[in-house]
């Protein structure tokens, strides 16, 4: 991980990508589900505060070392596990989000995706 700060950067960047893909949909593609659109716009913004905060974690020594390369071992372990921890269900929650949005599309709109692509 380079830092906090490019982290949440990413975050921000990913959640807002989602959000700017549906309020596309709700302009562009007639018979598109504009409720249940803002509803997944919702929850992206919900899921980018809660793992935003999350982002920001202390690490709670519960061990006694004796030395201090023992400790740092154990703190990079707690930190890269915990990231990665969060990492997935960040990945695994949008994903989420984009199978309900491509759910919503018509069947005709999902064909003239695929010949556009």
């Amino acid at each position: 991980m380079a830092s906090k700060r490019g982290l949440k950067k990413s975050i921000m960047r990913v959640c807002g990508d989602v959000a700017g893909e549906c309020f596309f949909a709700k302009t562009d593609y007639p018979g598109i589900d504009c409720d249940k659109l803002d509803e997944i716009i919702c929850n992206v913004a919900l899921l980018q505060v809660s793992t935003i905060d999350k982002v920001s974690t202390k690490y709670e020594n519960t061990q006694e070392v004796s030395d201090k390369k023992s400790a740092r071992k154990a703190r990079n372990k707690y930190f890269k596990s915990y990231y990665k921890s969060l990492n997935t269900n960040f990945i695994e929650t949008i994903e989420k989000f984009i199978v309900e949005m491509n759910s919503l599309l018509t069947p005709e709109q999902k064909e003239a995706n695929k010949q556009e692509a």
